[in-house]
């Protein structure tokens, strides 16, 4: 038995996904994702032992949680990443842990356009300091990136910025639901916020919540889809900002990332849908090759083949993504999410059928990769590129 055979995602929420949705507060979406992904897996918070999240204005403390939901946790992951996704599922299956929830919710506390993360005092701080999420620290990294591999990788940029919010225009759960299609010149045309990066290469401003419930296998519910970890890994190792910056760690990486999925038996080749983390379009590109699904420098080849989009070799953040669909603060979460459902084959659209699993394929008004069985989930983290990994599997 491998490390995480004894362990199934059983249930999966998102809340509704908004601009803004005050005045309800953090915690009411995270109790509203939890039960959801409760009901979904058909089991009671009485059967729940481990519990990982992240709500804004609200303590992550396993403690608070559990007195908030008067319940006794045996396990508290230290967030809601994929290390502790992929830890849960190690201590289901070693038979410590029944069932564990991994909730996320963020809700900003008044209507402004700018996050907390991206306020002004945060643009520029120390490059790896507590938050570098900020579109001029990425722009920085991508500018690097296409003085290394040319300026076709410009145009690869504004063809996935296209490709990932076409996807959440024809997602009725998305925030820019209806706001599209875009083309690649659009993407490329539309304003700069920090070069090379346009306002339509930048993920959303929004709130929202979702929730994931991994548990025993021999407790999944017989009318659902079981889906399973095969793998995941990560590293936390890469240098910090340098003068000028490079991008050496970054290439590194690919060949772990190729051994850990070869040892669940599995190549790059075999994935049938990528659910990266795509905080700006730039980093979609440069997944590919951080994640070995290409070779250094073969990023925008791959990108403007059409890699990315439904029919293409690798189908990539099809909910719309932290582009479109929504992106609340650090929404990985949102990740497994459009992954399971892609496997189970629960995928909302504009598909008539879609809500009995028919759809038409036709990518104008489809997102359902077809027969979908292997998917790729990262969260590449910051600009200095820290990543991680799992890949998820039907049972």
């Amino acid at each position: 038995m491998d490390e995480f055979d004894g362990a199934r995602i059983v249930g999966v929420y998102t809340t509704q996904q908004a601009r803004v949705l005050a005045p309800r507060t953090g915690f009411s979406v995270a109790l509203e994702a939890i039960m959801g992904a409760l009901a979904d897996a058909e089991m009671s918070l009485d059967e729940i032992d481990g519990f990982g999240g992240m709500v804004s204005g609200y303590p992550a403390w396993d403690a608070y949680w559990a007195y908030q939901l008067k319940r006794e946790f045996k396990w508290s992951g230290a967030g809601i990443a994929i290390p502790s996704l992929l830890e849960a599922a190690r201590l289901i299956t070693n038979g410590y842990l029944n069932a564990a929830v991994i909730v996320f919710a963020g809700v900003r506390p008044t209507n402004t356009a700018v996050p907390p993360w991206a306020e002004s005092h945060s643009q520029w701080t120390g490059w790896a300091g507590s938050m570098p999420d900020q579109p001029v620290q990425f722009g920085l990294v991508a500018k690097r990136y296409v003085h290394e591999v040319g300026p076709k990788a410009i145009d690869a940029m504004g063809e996935l910025g296209a490709s990932v919010r076409n996807f959440g225009s024809i997602n009725p759960d998305a925030v820019y639901f209806g706001r599209g299609p875009f083309t690649p010149e659009e993407v490329l045309n539309s304003r700069f916020v920090a070069d090379p990066l346009t306002l339509l290469m930048c993920s959303s401003v929004t709130d929202g919540g979702c929730a994931v419930v991994i548990a025993r296998k021999d407790r999944a519910s017989s009318a659902k889809k079981l889906v399973r970890v095969l793998c995941g890994a990560g590293r936390t190792d890469y240098p910090a900002y340098q003068e000028p910056p490079t991008l050496d760690g970054y290439y590194e990486s690919a060949q772990l990332y190729r051994d850990t999925v070869a040892k669940a038996g599995v190549r790059m080749d075999d994935i049938d849908v990528v659910s990266f983390y795509d905080h700006f379009s730039s980093h979609v590109l440069m997944q590919y090759e951080q994640f070995g699904f290409c070779g250094k420098g073969e990023g925008p080849d791959l990108a403007l083949s059409g890699a990315a989009k439904l029919g293409g070799k690798f189908p990539t953040s099809t909910d719309g993504g932290n582009l479109s669909f929504s992106h609340p603060g650090f929404p990985i979460v949102f990740r497994y999410i459009e992954a399971v459902r892609q496997i189970r084959g629960e995928v909302k659209d504009l598909c008539p059928g879609w809500a009995t699993g028919d759809h038409s394929y036709n990518p104008d008004i489809c997102r359902k990769v077809k027969d979908a069985k292997l998917a790729f989930v990262s969260c590449p983290g910051t600009p200095t590129l820290q990543g991680s990994m799992l890949v998820l599997g039907a049972d």
